[in-house]
């Protein structure tokens, strides 16, 4: 897989991944892996728990938050930001890689300054957050 984003230091995001994906993530020093989609989202996706086990045997870190965008909330992100407590080279996932990249922007919107310039930033690395503006404006920090 080639269209994985690196947002930060440690936080990269893509999309829907498969169990094979996974060798080439450990090789490449990923520690932890975040499943950001929901089960049955769409026909021939992967179960979140056959990606938990691939990751697991694997020896990283396996963490699931599915996020429904028309369902988005603190608790997710809160629960995401907990996720994230350790520093680890992590890959976030969903289906186009959006939905952990919202994630990123509400999570540095409250260290890191101005929610326009993030998503600018995340916008320039090729994810478009704009139709996700109304699900993200009540959690946004200004």
């Amino acid at each position: 897989m080639d269209n994985i984003i690196q947002l930060d230091g440690s936080y990269f995001v893509a999309p829907q991944l498969t169990e094979a994906d996974l060798v080439l993530f450990k090789s490449q020093g990923f520690e932890r892996i975040i499943n950001n989609r929901p089960d049955a989202e769409v026909d021939g996706q992967p179960s979140g728990e056959s990606i938990r086990v691939a990751v697991e045997l694997l020896g990283m870190e396996y963490v699931s938050n599915p996020v429904d965008l028309s369902k988005l909330s603190q608790e997710q992100v809160d629960f995401q930001k907990s996720a994230l407590l350790e520093t680890k080279k992590t890959l976030a996932f969903c289906r186009t890689g959006t939905r952990s990249s919202v994630l990123w922007v509400l999570l540095k919107n409250v260290t890191a300054g101005d929610s326009s310039d993030l998503i600018s930033y995340v916008s320039g690395k090729g994810i478009d957050l704009s139709r996700c503006a109304t699900a993200m404006a009540p959690l946004l920090k200004v």
